[in-house]
């Protein structure tokens, strides 16, 4: 067993983070990006994004071998005129989310569903591979 030199700060700084992961806005208010679950079955890493409000034309989704981004637009109503709003809360404009997965999957079998707000992506996952390298001599 290993000892670690105590440090305050960075149960602190977990914290913080941790507790920042659950606000979907940054500081200085700019929209942080959709809130995400993922989890893995068997078979499938499965991330499941809300995403309210926003036509599924203004959705993109790209996938690779280990994370997925997430943009898209919200739209504002044409009924909004800016000296007729009493409160505003709601975010517009364009947004962007990275996702690392917890597995590598298929990429090119990923599948997508939008349906009541929520962004359903189900990808394969990749059966897990000897690793990549050898042994050096060393001279």
């Amino acid at each position: 067993m290993s000892l670690m030199e105590w440090n305050p700060f960075r149960d602190m700084e977990r914290e913080m983070e941790s507790m920042f992961e659950r606000f979907p806005f940054r500081a200085g208010g700019q929209f942080r990006g959709p809130r995400v679950d993922i989890y893995q079955t068997e078979n499938d890493v499965v991330v499941k994004a809300e995403i309210p409000g926003v036509a599924k034309d203004d959705l993109n989704v790209f996938v690779d071998d280990n994370s997925i981004r997430l943009s898209g637009q919200t739209r504002r109503d044409n009924q909004y005129k800016d000296e007729n709003v009493y409160r505003t809360e709601r975010f517009y404009g364009n947004f962007s989310r990275t996702i690392p997965l917890p597995a590598n999957v298929k990429s090119e079998e990923a599948r997508a569903e939008y349906h009541d707000g929520i962004l359903s992506i189900t990808i394969p996952r990749t059966q897990p591979s000897r690793t990549r390298g050898r042994k050096l001599d060393i001279h």
